[in-house]
């Protein structure tokens, strides 16, 4: 996994926006968004800071053969976004799903059984398709 997905993921799971974090780790928006597309990689310092604030090793994030373990939600993010599709098409339904159960607790066992049976949904689909 490259070093620009693991930023992304790993930003998405502390609800943090590029802007802030960057902020955060002292450096410009535009910086960020070089690392984030992949154009460019930070200096020792600037890597040290992020993996600082993200709780991980410097060499983690730079080391494109060290997978993040994915949740089944992020998952179906990467299937959705790897078919061309656009990310916040999933995210909206995930968005969406997330509030049939408003009030309502899920166990953690029944949130991963929903995203199984969700990603072999669209597995399905997407097989059916060729």
């Amino acid at each position: 996994m490259k070093f620009n997905e693991k930023l992304d993921i790993l930003l998405g799971r502390r609800n943090i926006k590029r802007v802030e974090f960057a902020d955060k780790v002292g450096i410009t928006y535009r910086a960020f968004a070089y690392y984030m597309s992949d154009t460019r990689k930070p200096r020792k310092g600037v890597l040290e800071r992020i993996a600082s604030e993200l709780k991980v090793t410097p060499e983690f994030l730079l080391d494109d053969k060290q997978e993040l373990e994915l949740s089944q939600e992020e998952k179906f993010i990467k299937s959705m976004s790897d078919s061309g599709k656009s990310t916040t098409e999933a995210e909206k339904f995930l968005s969406q799903s997330r509030g049939l159960f408003a009030g309502n607790s899920l166990s953690d066992e029944d949130k991963q059984h929903l995203m199984k049976c969700l990603t072999e949904i669209y597995e399905d689909s997407r097989r059916n398709k060729k």
